[in-house]
């Protein structure tokens, strides 16, 4: 079942009275809704608020609502519309001072920017590290994190012993932390590298 058909019978489900459809739509898609909030006003608690008179409303309009495909995309729209409604009210108004509530993505956006190049500078580290291994460590490395390959199909295909590949893994790891001077490097942070050099 495709999702826009999965959202076209829970919205219908829900347009009909439904309880569990209600239920499902609030679990799904309230962190979305309260997020998008937040890039219009810091205030939590009018957020929480809009949310609830728009589910409020929703309810109440039951099988007058209009059909929809995609569900999230019919609640952020509504809410923009409540968020603009309520752009007088005392709640939002030391927030919203301009003729339509700001949206910001300013300070996420330069966290993010941020992360990406603490996280590149990671993942260079990583590489550079992992490249003064041993080819055969190398391809340790590659074929269990990064294929997910289980100890003994490694063991496999280098014709040696299960304990053989552990060691020589846990040696490249230990490696790794040393030329790294950190204990933090994990499977995640090898993998991202990886995932990124190939």
């Amino acid at each position: 079942m495709s999702d826009a058909l999965k959202n076209r019978i829970i919205w219908n489900n829900f347009r009909e009275g439904s309880k569990e459809a209600l239920e499902i739509i609030y679990e799904e898609n309230y962190s979305s809704l309260f997020y998008y909030g937040l890039k219009f006003t810091q205030n939590r608690d009018a957020i929480k608020d809009v949310i609830q008179e728009l589910f409020v409303e929703l309810i109440n309009s039951g099988s007058k609502l209009s059909s929809t495909d995609n569900i999230r995309f019919y609640l952020l729209k509504a809410l923009r519309n409540k968020l603009m409604r309520h752009k007088q009210d005392a709640r939002f108004s030391n927030r919203m001072v301009l003729d339509e509530p700001e949206f910001s993505l300013s300070e996420s956006v330069e966290s993010q920017m941020i992360q990406r190049e603490v996280e590149e500078e990671k993942r260079v580290k990583v590489l550079n590290s992992i490249n003064k291994l041993s080819q055969k460590q190398q391809e340790i490395i590659y074929l269990r994190f990064y294929n997910n390959l289980p100890y003994h199909e490694i063991a496999d295909l280098f014709e040696v012993k299960i304990q053989t590949v552990r060691n020589l893994l846990n040696r490249a790891m230990n490696s790794v932390r040393q030329d790294l001077e950190e204990g933090k490097i994990n499977k995640g942070l090898i993998l991202f590298a990886l995932r990124l050099s190939v």
